[in-house]
């Protein structure tokens, strides 16, 4: 048997070895929290730019594909023609959103007209496709990167595309 004098102090060595044991625990289920919150996060805002994108691609078929054409189907396809090019390659059109759900949300939208590509299904027998992208970004504020914004400023993107083509 050892005198209490030799055990003196081991209470203490253990009590601090569980002290930083469960220091180490909580540090990793602080970490484990966090990641799980800024996915969250980023899920949230991701599914706010994916509503702003289609948002973009509908107001641009809206333009493009007038609801009451004329009835000559050449003269309205030629205003299709028309309208695509006023948001192409080097004039895209940018939508900005006041909506508070859509809030700090932009959408970039760009058409390309393809004229008169053969289609037997059609009575003219030629369409004009149209390729409509809109790109939309979401961002946590309005604060332009550089411009005293918090050091963890990060922003969503995504970007959606699709083919129209005339049915006359």
């Amino acid at each position: 048997m050892q005198s209490i004098k030799k055990q003196a102090g081991s209470m203490l060595m253990s009590a601090l070895f569980i002290a930083i044991l469960m220091l180490a625990l909580g540090v990793a289920l602080v970490n484990i929290l966090s990641s799980s919150a800024h996915n969250n996060a980023v899920e949230y805002y991701g599914a706010r730019a994916l509503l702003a994108g289609q948002s973009g691609i509908e107001w641009a078929l809206v333009e493009i594909f007038e609801l009451n054409p004329d009835s000559d189907p050449a003269v309205a396809n030629q205003a299709s023609v028309d309208a695509c090019n006023n948001f192409d390659d080097s004039a895209p059109k940018t939508l900005t959103y006041s909506d508070p759900y859509l809030l700090n949300c932009s959408a970039k939208i760009i058409c390309n007209a393809i004229e008169d590509i053969p289609d037997s299904s059609v009575s003219t027998e030629f369409v004009n496709v149209f390729r409509i992208s809109s790109s939309a970004t979401c961002s946590i504020s309005n604060c332009a990167a550089g411009h005293g914004c918090r050091k963890d400023f990060w922003q969503t993107q995504r970007t959606i595309n699709v083919e129209a083509k005339t049915l006359n």
